[in-house]
């Protein structure tokens, strides 16, 4: 991929921004690459491709949404903000971004291309393949409809599906007795709920809670 000067710039200033932060055990830019190549694979550039590499600056980092606004311009803040996720839990966070991007639906590109992008990363059996999993039918339910005439957007969600791959059934949602636990302090009765929800070790257990909360 070749890149115009916006997006380098945008490239470079969300890996300073993300610093030493890590994607499992890579630097943080992998991620990043990997969304935008997704969107690359579709034929998306501009405005779309340079939001890619500071899709999570506003939610991870302390950049704000004028410093994206200041350095980038409206339309790519637009984007940026839509799949930015606010509230006290994943769930909530989810909630808040789902609808932004219904509000501002070009987001749900951004979207697919982020969560393509994390399912690809993630292994078959994994939990956090299961985490995905689990939340796809509310993850279409709220965006499934946006964009519906586009035939690259359907591509793009088909895309997704197939590495979801939906005939393996999602592991029970526990999540309302998960929080009940985390709420009340029982963090190893959580981390054994998240064991046996997603069939994974203590540190991923750890990892899953930590993204949760």
């Amino acid at each position: 991929m070749e890149f115009d000067q916006r997006e380098s710039e945008a490239r470079a200033f969300a890996l300073e921004s993300h610093g030493d932060q890590r994607y499992g055990d890579h630097p943080y830019v992998k991620h990043l690459a990997a969304v935008r190549a997704v969107l690359d694979d579709f034929g998306y550039d501009g405005a779309v491709g340079t939001a890619a590499w500071l899709h999570d600056v506003i939610e991870d980092t302390p950049v704000t949404a004028e410093d994206v606004e200041s350095r980038f311009g409206r339309e790519v803040l637009d984007l940026v903000w839509a799949v930015t996720g606010v509230g006290p839990n994943r769930k909530a966070r989810n909630l808040d971004a789902y609808t932004k991007i219904a509000a501002h639906p070009p987001a749900v590109i951004l979207k697919l291309a982020d969560r393509t992008a994390n399912a690809e990363a993630s292994p078959p059996d994994s939990s956090w393949m299961g985490m995905y999993r689990t939340e796809h039918p509310t993850f279409k339910a709220h965006l499934g409809a946006l964009l519906a005439g586009d035939l690259t957007v359907a591509r793009m969600w088909e895309r997704l599906e197939r590495r979801l791959d939906l005939s393996v059934a999602a592991p029970t949602d526990q999540w309302a007795e998960i929080d009940r636990l985390v709420a009340a302090g029982e963090h190893a009765q959580a981390l054994a709920a998240v064991q046996a929800a997603f069939d994974c070790n203590p540190g991923e257990a750890e990892l899953i809670l930590a993204e949760r909360s």
